[in-house]
């Protein structure tokens, strides 16, 4: 009997401090910052001036790097492809490669209506339709010719797909800051109920710009009053004078796989995703819900067949935000009662900043690195720790720790929360 098991086989990530997961991981342990100023951003007329931003990147070198590593029909379609997209579309297709090839994928042939791609994200053009929008204003011969296409976010699921050849399926969701679970919660789905054996699970990064930024710090949601003189420290969850998170890109590919599929080939394995949840506030504003938030863990756990007493380690939503970070350590207190006060905890985003849409599988991808070498991060910046927290959120410096299974949450604006559960693979 064939089991419904599912296996991360391929990863691959993007951030302002490494785009291999050796490296980010290394950065992460080492305490290295993503948060700097931005460059390609203009902030002459809005109240923040930092986040998280790629240096720059050559989207041509890094394609070319793939030369006799990938077969040479897989790397001609990545060729066309990038003649007529974006640079955002191209960073998602750059981490599809890395992520396929990581999972050793290019090597074997597999039936192409047997594998697909479930990419999670929204808004993901929004820069580059205001970019055309000036061009248009001043003179609308002079429009890309491709604009048409380009601005739809799904054109980064359909490029994806036709540089590695997925017919099972190719599509896109969205969640906001939840979106990397809500993905793999669909990719599982398509690999228990539609069969597929394979699905890559694409988060591109986001399309920041003046406008988006400077709308959420009048909601007050990023940080903008304190700390723009100093990036590094401004990313501060847990501490008593967190003031909002740090915008940043980031990008990552998962690889999920039909256990018996992977171990058939031979593959590598990473880790064994045991199931996602997610459910709704019925609330369109960003308030943190402690409800919403019990229930997508309890539910994860159930639905996994989990008891609290095995989860080991949480890979924190933990924003910098006033309420959000005691709201989440509230909730897994009362989902885990006295466990609560075992469990390591850890805030990828003092580091990485807020991924937003990309959030949920950069650091998902993170903590499994993580837990493969049994080491966690310390959670930076927090000089003075909110006397409201009283679990171990790793202030005082990286955790040495031996974890069989750990817990991503993610929390979207719009009331949307997720968990994610990942557990060390056995076979």
């Amino acid at each position: 009997m064939s089991s419904d098991r599912i296996v991360i086989t391929g990863i691959a990530i993007n951030t302002p401090i490494g785009d291999t997961l050796d490296s980010v991981g290394n950065n992460l342990l080492s305490g290295k910052s993503a948060i700097g100023y931005w460059r390609n951003v203009d902030t002459s007329k809005i109240y923040s001036k930092i986040g998280g931003q790629l240096p720059e990147y050559d989207t041509e070198a890094k394609l070319s790097t793939f030369e006799g590593r990938i077969p040479d029909i897989a790397l001609g379609r990545g060729r066309r492809v990038f003649k007529q997209t974006t640079k955002g579309v191209q960073l998602s297709v750059l981490m599809a490669i890395d992520a396929w090839l990581d999972a050793g994928l290019f090597e074997h042939a597999i039936d192409p209506f047997s594998y697909g791609i479930v990419c999670g994200g929204h808004n993901l053009s929004d820069k580059y339709l205001l970019d055309q929008q000036e061009v248009f204003a001043d003179e609308p011969e002079f429009i890309d010719a491709f604009s048409g296409l380009n601005s739809l976010d799904t054109d980064h699921s359909s490029s994806v797909a036709q540089v590695l050849n997925a017919k099972g399926l190719a599509y896109l969701v969205g969640g906001t800051c939840a979106t990397g679970n809500v993905a793999m919660q669909a990719a599982i789905n398509a690999i228990k109920v539609d069969k597929k054996q394979v699905v890559a699970v694409v988060c591109p990064m986001a399309s920041f710009h003046p406008m988006m930024l400077h709308s959420l710090t009048i909601l007050e949601a990023i940080c903008y009053s304190r700390y723009q003189d100093q990036p590094t420290k401004a990313s501060r969850p847990y501490d008593t004078d967190r003031s909002g998170f740090l915008p940043s890109e980031g990008g990552a590919v998962l690889i999920l796989e039909q256990v018996e599929h992977a171990k058939n080939r031979g593959a590598r394995i990473y880790a064994e995703l045991l199931g996602a949840s997610v459910n709704s506030d019925a609330n369109h504003l960003g308030d943190p819900s402690h409800e919403g938030q019990v229930r997508v863990i309890q539910d994860v756990l159930k639905k996994c067949h989990v008891a609290g007493e095995q989860v080991d380690y949480v890979s924190a939503h933990a924003t910098s935000t006033k309420l959000g970070d005691v709201v989440e350590l509230e909730s897994i207190k009362k989902v885990f009662g006295a466990h609560a006060e075992k469990l390591i905890i850890n805030a990828p985003k003092s580091l990485l900043g807020h991924a937003m849409w990309a959030s949920g599988a950069v650091e998902a991808a993170v903590a499994i690195w993580q837990m493969r070498r049994g080491e966690f991060h310390q959670s930076h910046n927090i000089d003075t720790l909110d006397p409201a927290v009283d679990l171990n959120v790793c202030a005082h410096g990286n955790v040495k720790k031996e974890v069989d299974i750990f817990l991503n949450n993610s929390f979207g604006m719009g009331g949307i929360n997720s968990a994610s559960l990942f557990r060390r693979y056995r076979d």
